[in-house]
């Protein structure tokens, strides 16, 4: 089952966060009480009341050249437990949340991987550098220097000159 965590969920995934990035320090910052993670959306695939595979979605705002925002979602902490990956869970639940956000409206999206090739069958394809202030934003680790985009809604948005495809 592919679903939306309710806020209260959250603490379910943070074994699965240890499990996938092994980082405790920022874990331990990013689920406190106040951390970063109550500010996000969770989507996750459980079997059998296990949470399988997540996705932490956050709202953003893009800033254009010209002056003009809008509003996208940043998808981060993706990750699958390692007992069941190369199974499909993530292709499925990056398809569901991107239907989500586009039935919200959304034209675009974005997300920083340590590796962009894992993401690109999905259209994850227009790629841009960011500063030192959109790094500490996103919460990037060292050494991670690009985003990855993808059109939700290629018919009524033209790509920012930002954005370029590889």
């Amino acid at each position: 089952m592919i679903r939306f965590l309710n806020k209260d969920e959250y603490g379910r995934t943070r074994e699965l966060f240890k499990a996938c990035f092994m980082d405790d320090e920022f874990e331990a910052e990013y689920y406190a009480e106040n951390g970063a993670v109550q500010q996000h959306r969770i989507a996750v695939v459980e079997e059998d009341g296990k949470i399988i595979a997540m996705l932490h979605l956050a709202p953003m705002q893009a800033i254009y050249p010209d002056g003009h925002t809008e509003n996208t979602e940043y998808i981060l902490c993706v990750g699958t437990d390692p007992e069941f990956r190369h199974r499909g869970y993530m292709d499925e639940l990056m398809k569901w949340t991107e239907k989500m956000l586009i039935d919200e409206g959304f034209k675009w999206t974005f997300l920083v991987a340590v590796n962009k090739d894992i993401y690109r069958h999905l259209g994850y394809v227009y790629d841009w550098r960011f500063n030192k202030d959109e790094a500490e934003l996103l919460f990037a680790d060292e050494g991670l220097t690009d985003c990855s985009a993808k059109l939700l809604s290629g018919e009524t948005f033209s790509v920012p000159e930002r954005l370029k495809k590889l």
